[in-house]
């Protein structure tokens, strides 16, 4: 029995955690209905269509051409001697009907657009490949941009809440002449700046979700949220010199403008050739009546089989200047290539990088977040004891809330450091995809 193909187990996995999750939208739901309904992705679907077509159009100059020529017409005239008074009546129908058939036998010129007919369709590969990846980036990231904003917003409603124990509790203290109107007024700053807070989490969680609906086509369920367990556990492999070696093979870009060079390179040689003779064979069937006035009243049949060689002498030069104009293009695509293997590996460096740093920031706020908590709770008693201040609390419960926003941030960038770093190396895949996607849980 013959293996499931990927596309099929990869829905089938979707379809799973879809009925698994009642209706709300995993990101494999939002992966695969955008690979059906983005309008970007589909534009790129189509031109790698169209530059697959690039080889056959480039074999076609190779194969054979049949025509068919046919006229009839209807001729008027009249002839007269010059040496007696006699006319003769020349009206007459003129039929002529033709078949050719030319097969090239030597015609480098277009030998070499077969050649480029088939980077051409290679180079449209690559910048599919280049496209798939970065729509899987852009989806993911505006999925983990709506679950950010989710955390935000529950972030700031806790802060809300917690903000607004504080105030009620300094008024009460103030009321009872253990506080003071200044503790009251950075209570109530403090409410405030979180209700702002609040505001802003709604209007990026709105975008958020209006940029995945755009993307996939469909209003998007309630998304999966991050595991909070959640831990960085690195990537594979570990060594910067790995990663750099696959982008140099694998990257989209890369590849492309190597194809982009290769082309130019081949459009040397078909300038050149230019310069070079064609030969055809060539072979004809015609019938004709009248063909013309001395044929009168004659049909001719005749069938013809040859060659013809067409040997070029002198263009005005054109043919060497086209030449040196390809000759220039070529030095340019190969100083793109340079420049864009050099783009390209300056961003697997920083992506490598930057997930090396996640890594570490995720668990520096993880630590920052349970000290925090740790000090609220000794800040609050302090307060009980006479010790602390309700502003002291305030200061306690803003660096509370502000790790575990950092925390959540860091986790997310993490997370698109790692697809950004995979897409630099040209490794990205549905596959990963599904992996980050397992990260995920369905809201309860």
């Amino acid at each position: 029995m013959s293996a499931p193909r990927p596309r099929v187990v990869l829905a089938g996995c979707a379809l799973a955690l879809h009925c698994a999750a009642g209706l709300a939208a995993g990101l494999i739901d939002a992966y695969l209905a955008a690979r059906q309904n983005d309008p970007v992705f589909k534009a790129a679907r189509y031109e790698r269509e169209a530059g697959q077509y690039a080889i056959d159009i480039g074999r076609a100059g190779l194969l054979p051409t049949v025509g068919i020529t046919g006229s009839f017409s209807k001729n008027k005239g009249e002839r007269e001697s010059t040496r007696v008074d006699v006319s003769q009546s020349l009206d007459y129908r003129e039929e002529i009907a033709a078949i050719t058939l030319r097969q090239p036998l030597f015609n480098y010129d277009s030998f070499v657009r077969y050649r480029q007919g088939g980077v051409q369709a290679a180079f449209s590969d690559a910048v599919f490949d280049r496209k798939d990846a970065e729509m899987a980036v852009k989806l993911s990231t505006a999925y983990f941009e709506a679950l950010l904003a989710r955390e935000q917003l529950a972030l700031t409603d806790a802060e809300i809440a917690a903000y607004g124990a504080q105030r009620e509790l300094a008024e009460r203290r103030r009321k009872g002449g253990e506080g003071t109107v200044t503790e009251v007024a950075e209570a109530e700053s403090r409410l405030q700046l979180a209700r702002a807070g609040r505001a802003g989490a709604l209007d990026r969680l709105a975008v958020a979700m209006r940029k995945i609906e755009g993307m996939t086509g469909r209003p998007m369920a309630p998304l999966w949220l991050l595991d909070p367990e959640f831990t960085p556990a690195g990537v594979q492999p570990a060594r910067l010199d790995e990663w750099t070696a696959l982008a140099r093979e694998k990257n989209a870009e890369i590849r492309a403008q190597r194809k982009a060079y290769e082309f130019a390179s081949l459009d040397v040689e078909r300038n050149r050739a230019g310069h070079m003779p064609q030969l055809d064979l060539v072979a004809r069937s015609s019938r004709s009546q009248n063909e013309t006035i001395s044929t009168l009243n004659q049909k001719d049949t005749i069938n013809a089989v040859g060659v013809q060689i067409n040997v070029p002498l002198f263009a005005g030069g054109r043919v060497s200047a086209q030449t040196g104009q390809a000759i220039a293009n070529r030095e340019r695509a190969f100083a793109e290539l340079e420049a864009t293997t050099t783009d390209v590996l300056v961003e697997v460096e920083r992506q490598f990088l930057a997930v090396e740093t996640g890594q570490n920031k995720v668990g520096a706020y993880r630590k920052a977040v349970e000290a925090s908590a740790v000090a609220v709770e000794g800040t609050m008693r302090g307060m009980i004891a006479g010790i602390r201040t309700n502003t002291d609390v305030l200061d306690a419960e803003r660096v509370l809330f502000g790790s575990r926003r950092d925390l959540a941030q860091a986790r997310y960038e993490y997370l698109v450091s790692v697809l950004l770093l995979k897409k630099a190396a040209g490794v990205l895949s549905e596959q990963d995809i599904v992996e980050v996607s397992s990260l995920l849980r369905p809201p309860e």
